[in-house]
């Protein structure tokens, strides 16, 4: 029997395209962060590290996806909900500390639109996860003939 990690092919090959996906985007973002070099503050460095985190658990994802490991749904999922954080922080960062946001019309809409867009995929990620059928006999039954 072949290892499968979800239940149909479509959503598995979704989600290696967009761990690939993340992989590239946040890989670019480690390169640009680092030929910047630009680490005046503390918000610098935990951007970096976060970045750095990211790409290094979309990496173990990919590989796990194709590898089919039963962990890489939870190693997906932590990746969304490290960026879901990331954003979060970032958020609040603009809304309370900078008090920058709703300058631009396309802050009220940008930001759900992605949580929406983050949990719809967590949503079909742990949805429609591959589980065995494996049916639970109770004490009485084991060991009798039943069709």
């Amino acid at each position: 029997m072949k290892k499968r990690v979800f239940k149909y092919r479509f959503v598995y090959w979704l989600i290696i395209s967009l761990n690939f996906f993340l992989f590239i985007s946040f890989s670019i973002g480690l390169i640009n962060r680092i030929e910047t070099d630009n680490f005046d503050n503390s918000i610098d460095v935990f951007s970096f590290t976060a970045i750095i985190m990211i790409c290094i658990l979309s990496l173990s994802s990919l590989i796990m996806f194709i590898v089919k490991n039963k962990n890489s749904i939870i190693t997906f999922s932590a990746v969304l909900f490290l960026i879901l954080l990331i954003i979060s922080f970032f958020l609040f960062y603009s809304i309370f500390i900078i008090k920058d946001f709703g300058e631009n019309v396309t802050d009220f809409y940008t930001v759900p639109l992605v949580y929406g867009i983050i949990l719809g995929i967590l949503f079909i990620t742990n949805y429609f996860k591959f589980k065995k059928n494996i049916n639970e006999l109770e004490i009485e039954e084991i060991g009798q003939k039943q069709n």
